[in-house]
């Protein structure tokens, strides 16, 4: 086995789509900003104060994936129409689903950062103990 397939193998990629689909929205929102040439204070207010039905709506889509699969088509529904008719909604699900991915990565990875350093403490006490 070559080890660029083992490592290919081993990367989730769940996450990374995730985060390439949000980042994707978050930039086609913006983008339709940029191209009605309006992007002032409310607009902005208005993407900041959407972020939380954002979280709702991908939280509901949750819950119906895990116990109703063939229903799970109707939030994708709703998020598509949102998305597609309001650049405010492609901004805050955007951001949503990024902070989705990127809220519990980064936990983990202090986890791991903080579990590293007490190990390599104790490990280090224990040789000079001997």
């Amino acid at each position: 086995m070559n080890s660029d397939e083992s490592t290919s193998r081993n990367i989730a990629w769940g996450p990374w789509i995730v985060v390439a689909v949000g980042g994707l929205l978050f930039l086609l929102g913006a983008g339709r900003f940029a191209l009605g040439h309006r992007f002032g204070f409310m607009d902005a207010l208005y993407c900041c104060l959407a972020v939380a039905p954002a979280g709702l709506l991908l939280l509901v889509f949750d819950y119906v994936l895990h116990h109703a699969r063939l229903v799970s088509v109707i939030p994708l529904f709703v998020a598509g129409l949102l998305a597609f008719s309001s650049p405010v909604f492609d901004v805050a699900f955007g951001l949503a689903l990024m902070g989705a991915i990127a809220g519990p990565a980064l936990s983990e990875w202090k986890n791991e950062k903080h579990l590293r350093k007490s190990t390599t403490a104790i490990g280090g006490e224990n040789e000079e103990r001997k």
